[in-house]
């Protein structure tokens, strides 16, 4: 086991996490309206438009809107910022409407077609965490099945009038579904293969739960998938990483504390409890959560691995390299693998994957250019 934490708690002289504090604060369970009044007294200092523009770009607009509305005092922020803050809520209440109606259509694609299936992310936490899922935007529908039932379900959503893209980076693990305004990402796995100790994705799907709209993952098992995914494919604390996602995770970990308990048992499973202490403690970094905190006791690497990855994620070091990607895979995800051996072996799959994407695209091209009648 590496060995490798600065202690969660010290101060950095130059603050990179000013706007992602302040534009949290008002959203977390327990938030006041003395919490809305400082974070907007701060966003005046910081400056409100690039404040907005930033809560907008991190998914937090439609948040915002509803949080200012419910506030007695109508002029926390200037007129032109809670216009924009307005708009970006009609437009995510908008797109909400048109998914969830593709949310019920894809479980009825699927049932039909015999393939197990749930849905995950902002899709599924929306419907099940949040009293108004308009709130929360998605960008799509993520959606997982087991890998031996990819071309069967591919060809359900042609059937429907899905057209299958692929994109060679990324068609070990994934494609996606277009119809007109619709975008259903299908996964067949959780991450790259190989990035995880074993298989996993048929243990999430034996687990699945029926919320009506839709197929969802357990509690647990959403926690685990919110906690892992940031780190590998968003690299934490980048722009990629949408800080509605830290609101998320601060809404199931304070609405099913018993969540921690299986996606603990998921984390070492898969030899990603690192990677759980690196998002749990992001969370704790930005928050003060104390539930985020516990949790990231629970998962904590060795001491000078905990130091170096806390340093990482303290001074934003991936943002600061983001124009260099292979320096945050080299410096940061590989030390997000529990041991050596788990970070040898995803970088061997890497490898064996990158090898055959083109021949992995083609066949299943031709596996699924039957071009079935599309129902419009």
């Amino acid at each position: 086991m590496w060995t490798t934490s600065i202690r969660p708690g010290r101060k950095l002289i130059n603050d990179p996490y000013q706007l992602h504090r302040n534009a949290l604060a008002p959203l977390l369970p327990g938030a006041t309206d003395a919490t809305l009044e400082a974070a907007c007294a701060a966003a005046h200092d910081l400056g409100v438009q690039a404040f907005t523009t930033f809560l907008i770009a991190q998914g937090l607009g439609p948040l915002w809107d509803a949080r200012l509305e419910s506030h007695a005092d109508q002029q926390l922020l200037c007129g032109d910022s809670k216009s924009r803050l307005h708009a970006c809520r009609l437009h995510s209440t908008g797109n909400y409407l048109l998914q969830r109606h593709s949310l019920v259509q894809a479980k009825t694609i699927l049932d039909v077609a015999g393939v197990r299936n749930v849905v995950t992310k902002g899709g599924h936490v929306r419907e099940v965490f949040y009293a108004e899922p308009a709130l929360r935007p998605a960008q799509d529908i993520d959606i997982l099945i087991h890998p031996d039932d990819r071309v069967t379900a591919i060809r359900a959503f042609q059937e429907k009038g899905f057209e299958f893209q692929g994109v060679i980076e990324n068609i070990a693990q994934d494609c996606s579904l277009l119809k007109g305004n619709t975008a259903i990402d299908l996964h067949w796995d959780i991450l790259r293969p190989g990035r995880t100790r074993q298989p996993i994705v048929e243990e999430l799907l034996d687990g699945r739960v029926d919320y009506g709209s839709h197929w969802g993952m357990s509690h647990g098992a959403t926690l685990f998938l919110m906690l892992v995914h940031p780190v590998f494919r968003k690299y934490s604390t980048t722009p990629y990483a949408s800080l509605v996602r830290l609101v998320d995770l601060a809404k199931v970990l304070q609405q099913c504390p018993e969540s921690a308990v299986q996606a603990r048992h998921l984390l070492h499973t898969t030899g990603m409890t690192t990677a759980g202490w690196i998002t749990a403690t992001w969370l704790h970094l930005l928050t003060r959560d104390p539930r985020a905190q516990s949790l990231a006791a629970t998962l904590r690497p060795g001491r000078l691995r905990q130091r170096y990855l806390y340093s990482w994620l303290a001074t934003d070091r991936s943002t600061r390299l983001l124009h260099h990607p292979a320096l945050i895979q080299w410096g940061f995800t590989l030390l997000a693998h529990d041991r050596l051996t788990d970070a040898i072996r995803a970088l061997r799959q890497a490898w064996r994957c990158k090898r055959a994407a083109t021949a992995t695209l083609e066949t299943i091209q031709k596996q699924v250019s039957c071009n079935p009648v599309a129902d419009v």
